[in-house]
């Protein structure tokens, strides 16, 4: 600084002295030999120049104290795109000096996944001179990377000259982090809006189809689909013991070299702990290996596509009961989460009940179709009934007929009685099988129970067929096993006898039926373990293997050609294997095949016991009171004349005196006048039938005759019938029609009661 005052020849001094900045230049001019010649000084004052740089010192410094004051971070850059200002909170962020980040420097904080893309954003829009705004994530003092916004603006002075950029850097970590969650719960809801989506397709293909096995196949196919695996199992519950039957695979192309896979687990894989606590379950694949059960599919873990990662759900049925399992494996992405899981249960659920609907729906078209086939064999059984209750009556009616019309020689006489005779017996049978299969069906079949010798039983039930097989020269054979006659008296039962003959009977008889002439039939007796076993082998027309299962059913036969042939109902079986069973025992038949003969056999428990009563002679103490009826009188009500002289004559016949009246109300009358010592009634009378008759009666007094012991006999026959009879006060009932033996039986058995 200068502060002399400057000034030339013939000039005045100033007014005053300042202080002034000035640049002073000088030059010196000589001539040709170097000679001084002049002297030029030239005095540039730049006072002003010096007060505008340090007001600009000053305003930078300003700047920075007012930038280091503000968190953000801030940076400038000049005209070569070269940073050369950071903040100090720039600086306190990354932990690094302003050397350290001038020029280049910054970069190194930049991940550098980021730093191609920031730096192409600053360099385009240095070249234009335009703002920028750009994300990136920049390193910490810590290590960790926080994303920044970077937003950049081109500086110029009042001339409009470039200086280059300023530009601050928010943290926005939060704010992304937020973006990222935010995200995530777009994907996670467009994933489950997917998957209800998915959830009800399934609802309604599942529910759209009446195939068990298509329900299955939907089911695995739709899990693997919404949830997003490589691989879905479905398999059904067939044994207690958690065994498998795999029903469906689904695979993706991955595993497509496992697509035949279809060996059945064997109850030993982890799986099962889904089917035995009917819980689902879900592991990751290193949870899995380290479960104790973790033993894949079992025995065949080899065979089955490799695991990564498990979910499962069982199948679970209306009753509580596992029916089976879907199971996951290999997700596309992460692991099985508990979303994953909710979805698959509610899969398993509608499958669980699809599978249940198409097994009651399968049921029920079973059952429609066993009840048209039931109705049809009725339809068919009704014309059956038909033709064999006709057929008797032909010769029945017609011989009845010629007999009173004409004159017969004895020989001729005695063989159209017994025509009637056989037929009437044969009719009687049909009936009595009719009834025997309604008190069955109605639970109401009862046995009269006592010690039965099969042996005799079986030999009466021979004897009873034997003129039919010797009539078609077929040979008949009873073998005990083993032949000693001492061992007889062991095939002891308790059942009912006359029931149990009716089973030998009705099993020979359609032995001898169905064998051709010269055939045989056997009879084989003997102990197999605890049971009396009695077989009835034929060499006859043999079972067709289709028909066998059904050779037991009501009304069923094995073909209409059959029925006509051979008549009979096709109740026999039925009623013998009802019989059986009420006994406790079993009855199977066995046939190779038509033409091959057939084998029934039937097992009874053996009675043990050393106290053995032979049942001839229980059967001999009764025989020897027929006709002993002298000195009984008896009253018979009956409105129909032919019953009424039947009964009257058989009981004169034994030596009874017999009072016989046409109607209840004459019975009372008679009774009046004298007591008998048996009442014997029908029930079906007009005006006062047989139930008003007894219950009136027995409101009298005992010396009046309310105690007459009374048989009902009628042709109503049913179990109902029965018990209300003897709940109207008679002590027996007697089934129409009914041999003249029977008849006597049931009066002396009454009357031996009565003494």
């Amino acid at each position: 600084m200068n502060s002399q005052p400057l000034f030339m020849a013939d000039e005045t001094a100033p007014y005053a002295i300042v202080s002034t900045f000035s640049d002073i230049t000088r030059e010196k001019r000589i001539d040709e030999t170097d000679r001084l010649m002049q002297m030029v000084a030239i005095d540039i004052d730049i006072t002003e120049c010096n007060r505008l740089e340090a007001a600009l010192q000053e305003s930078e410094e300003r700047f920075r104290q007012i930038a280091d004051a503000y968190s953000t971070l801030i940076w400038m850059s000049g005209v070569d795109q070269l940073c050369y200002y950071f903040n100090k909170p720039w600086l306190e962020f990354t932990g690094r000096t302003m050397e350290q980040e001038i020029g280049h420097g910054w970069t190194q904080g930049v991940h550098p996944d980021d730093l191609q893309c920031c730096l192409e954003t600053y360099a385009n829009a240095f070249d234009v001179r335009e703002d920028f705004r750009m994300e990136y994530r920049l390193k910490r003092f810590d290590g960790q990377y926080r994303w920044v916004l970077d937003i950049g603006a081109p500086r110029f002075t009042l001339e409009n000259d470039f200086l280059g950029y300023i530009g601050l850097c928010i943290d926005i970590t939060d704010r992304k982090q937020a973006e990222v969650e935010q995200e995530k719960m777009l994907v996670r809801s467009q994933q489950y809006a997917s998957q209800l989506h998915g959830l009800t397709e399934a609802a309604l293909k599942i529910n759209s189809t009446l195939s068990i096995e298509e329900v299955i196949r939907l089911i695995t196919e739709q899990a693997r689909a919404i949830i997003g695996a490589h691989q879905s199992v479905t398999s059904m519950t067939i044994e207690s013991s958690w065994a498998q039957s795999i029903s469906s695979i689904s695979l993706s192309n991955k595993y497509a070299a496992w697509r035949d896979y279809r060996e059945k687990p064997d109850g030993t894989g982890i799986y099962a702990c889904v089917c035995h606590t009917n819980r689902p379950m879900r592991m990751t694949q290193a949870e899995l290996e380290l479960h104790p059960r973790w033993l894949g599919f079992g025995k065949e873990a080899e065979k089955h596509p490799p695991m990564r990662g498990w979910l499962a759900a069982p199948l679970i049925g209306r009753d509580g009961r596992n029916i089976g399992l879907i199971q996951l494996s290999d997700k596309y992405e992460g692991e099985f989460t508990e979303e994953d899981e909710a979805i698959i249960v509610q899969l398993a659920q509608m499958a669980s009940i699809a599978i249940e609907n198409t097994r009651l729906y399968a049921a029920e078209q079973q059952a429609r179709t066993q009840a048209e086939e039931a109705n049809g064999i009725k339809d068919e059984f009704l014309a059956v009934l038909s033709h064999e209750l006709r057929s008797p009556l032909n010769p029945i009616l017609g011989w009845s007929k010629l007999l009173q019309s004409r004159r017969f020689d004895a020989a001729k006489t005695a063989a159209a009685l017994a025509t009637i005779e056989r037929n009437a017996k044969l009719q009687a049978q049909l009936i009595e099988d009719l009834l025997d299969v309604s008190r069955i069906l109605q639970g109401k079949l009862t046995l009269n129970v006592g010690k039965v010798n099969l042996v005799s039983t079986v030999s009466a039930a021979l004897e009873t067929v034997r003129l039919a097989a010797e009539a078609k020269s077929i040979n008949m054979k009873l073998l005990l096993v083993p032949e000693d006659d001492q061992i007889h008296p062991t095939f002891l039962v308790m059942g009912d006898s006359n029931r149990l003959q009716q089973v030998i009977w009705n099993l020979l008889s359609n032995a001898v039926k169905f064998t051709s002439p010269g055939g045989r039939v056997e009879v084989r007796l003997e102990h197999v373990d605890s049971c009396a076993q009695i077989q009835v082998i034929d060499t006859g027309k043999g079972i067709d293997p289709n028909f066998l299962p059904y050779v037991f059913d009501y009304f069923r036969q094995a073909d209409s050609a059959t029925t006509r042939k051979f008549g009979g109902l096709g109740l026999g079986l039925a009623i013998v294997q009802q019989i059986v069973e009420l006994h406790g025992g079993t009855v199977l038949a066995a046939s190779a095949g038509e033409g091959q003969g057939a084998i029934f056999t039937v097992n009874l428990p053996l009675w043990h016991t050393n106290a053995i009563a032979s049942e001839s002679q229980q059967e001999d103490e009764v025989n020897s009171n027929l006709g002993n009826l002298q000195g009984f009188r008896i009253l018979v009500v009956d409105d129909d004349t032919d019953s009424r002289d039947f009964i009257s004559f058989v009981l004169s016949e034994e030596g009874a005196e017999v009072i016989a009246v046409s109607s209840a109300i004459k019975a009372l009358q008679a009774l009046a006048q004298s007591k008998p010592d048996i009442l014997l009634s029908d029930i079906g009378m007009p005006d006062m039938d047989g139930y008003m008759l007894i219950r009136q009666l027995r409101t009298w007094l005992p010396e009046q005759g309310g105690q007459i012991p009374a048989i009902a006999l009628t042709a109503y026959a049913g179990e109902y019938n029965q018990q209300q009879a003897i709940s109207a006060g008679f002590q027996m009932h007697v089934t129409k029609p009914a041999e003249p033996s029977e008849l006597v039986t049931a009066v002396v058995r009454l009357a031996d009661k009565k003494v």
